[in-house]
């Protein structure tokens, strides 16, 4: 029996987001869209269009066994309702898929406590207990509640300091451009969606170092000498590993009580290696871990899917948090699809879209951020401060941007060889070219890509965090 709860679901353009509460779903208002408490496990449905569903269940980091058994469940209830069209993706706290992360473009937000402490979304001023916290990111900030200490800062993040009432955004001088405006821009969405707009923001960039309130919660002025630089600490996320990755493909059962899979093939699959009557694990190494159903599988073998991926990936000792999705027969994504050298014409030709990634070498680790449903807006995807990279299949493009480092211009084409070098993509075709192209000097093949590019954007300044503080607060 499904949830009522799921009765409208999908029934509108758009996103829905349920919290497992006690073996239960609760909706989440639209105004807290992109908070999560890391005690809990949400369901995320996006409605693209007709018939085509992505649902994503999010993960706490302290989310209970019981949480991630009723995520599992009603994910399957949801999936009963739209007719078994959906495509699941499983998302874990601070390793969140490009497409989940692309949904909340201000950001997401992590908040300590869940259910099981009582925590939730209400605010009461009168009581309101003061919140510190930590935006984090290259491209993809995180914002995440720390511990309201002195111990919690360093000098090259963001952080925010939420007293109910009044919030201080501290921007610290090696805190980075899009860290900086993403702060501002969480600062702005707790008080206009979260307060109403009934909160004063103060801004410390220039006073960083002296604003009496802001020091007065860790210890005073005097403690400014022990806030540790950013240099050396915990790296953000998205760091690859070097080394190419191979492609397997494996047939999975679990007809004998316990999952067994058989490799069917090691290399670029063909979709004539799939069969309608089994189900398929596609292991594309750093692309993430694919379960494949065919439309005879029947609805005990859909519900188990994403458990088998748990289990696979145990026995192949991967991370936990390498990226999980569930395919079916017939509503392959094209992320799927891509991985296939001849997606045959019986089912339907590849067709590969556009993706952009913001690509560096720092210290000789390859630095990687996927930016998913990408505009040209130029402090948000196409940063003028990066080196980017736009892949068309057949040719990918290395974008300069203009505010970037000599290091990283000279750098360009051998990082972006590195990058697709690493198995991040599936194999190219022999005639691909990989171009070298600089900010204002794009071809129009590039500016395609870009839903409404416009050439004078570089030309607007839009890019200073002083004229982006103007705009969230004039």
């Amino acid at each position: 029996m499904t949830d009522a709860k799921f009765q409208n679901a999908g029934k509108k353009v758009g996103l829905e987001i349920w919290r497992i509460n006690d073996f239960n779903i609760e909706k989440v208002s639209q105004d807290q869209h992109g908070t999560f408490y890391e005690g809990d496990s949400y369901i995320i449905l996006s409605t693209k269009e007709e018939n085509k569903y992505d649902v994503h269940f999010w993960l706490g980091r302290g989310t209970s066994q019981d949480e991630m058994a009723t995520a599992a469940i009603k994910v399957t209830d949801l999936d009963s309702i739209l007719q078994h069209l959906t495509v699941q993706y499983r998302e874990l706290q601070n390793h969140e898929s490009a497409l989940f992360l692309s949904y909340f473009k201000n950001g997401i937000k992590y908040l300590t406590g869940g259910n099981a402490t009582g925590k939730t979304h209400e605010i009461n001023l009168d009581k309101f207990e003061p919140r510190l916290f930590q935006c984090k990111g290259k491209r993809n900030v995180r914002c995440t509640q720390v511990k309201l200490v002195k111990e919690s800062l360093n000098l090259g993040d963001v952080f925010i300091l939420d007293l109910g009432r009044e919030i201080l955004v501290w921007m610290p001088p090696e805190s980075g451009r899009l860290e900086r405006i993403k702060g501002m821009e969480h600062a702005k969405a707790i008080r206009d969606s979260e307060r109403g707009g009934n909160v004063k923001i103060t801004v410390l960039d220039n006073d960083w170092n002296s604003n009496t309130e802001w020091w007065k919660h860790f210890g005073g002025k005097e403690n400014l000498n022990l806030i540790k630089s950013s240099h050396g600490g915990q790296q953000d996320e998205g760091y690859w590993q070097e080394r190419a990755s191979e492609i397997n493909l494996y047939k999975s059962s679990d007809s004998s009580g316990k999952l067994n899979v058989e490799k069917v093939h090691t290399g670029v699959p063909d979709a004539k290696n799939l069969d309608t009557n089994d189900a398929f694990i596609l292991d594309a190494g750093i692309g993430g871990i694919y379960v494949w159903l065919g439309k005879a599988c029947n609805p005990s073998e859909r519900a188990k899917a994403m458990d088998w991926a748990r289990q696979f990936l145990e026995k192949q000792m991967r991370p936990k948090w390498t990226q999980v999705v569930r395919v079916l027969e017939g509503a392959e994504p094209e992320a799927f699809t891509q991985w296939f050298g001849n997606w045959n014409e019986a089912k339907k030709p590849v067709q590969h879209q556009p993706k952009l990634f913001q690509v560096s070498n720092e210290s000789g680790k390859l630095h990687v951020e996927e930016i998913a449903d990408f505009y040209q807006e130029v402090y948000i995807d196409l940063d003028g401060d990066d080196v980017m990279i736009l892949d068309l299949y057949n040719t990918v493009y290395v974008w300069v941007g203009a505010g970037a480092n000599k290091e990283e211009k000279e750098a360009a084409e051998a990082t972006a060889k590195q990058f697709l070098e690493s198995g991040a993509l599936p194999p190219r075709p022999k005639s691909a070219a990989m171009e070298k192209i600089f900010q204002g000097k794009e071809p129009s093949t590039f500016k395609k890509a870009f839903p409404q590019w416009d050439d004078k954007m570089f030309e607007k300044q839009l890019r200073s965090v002083e004229n982006v503080r103007k705009i969230l607060f004039s």
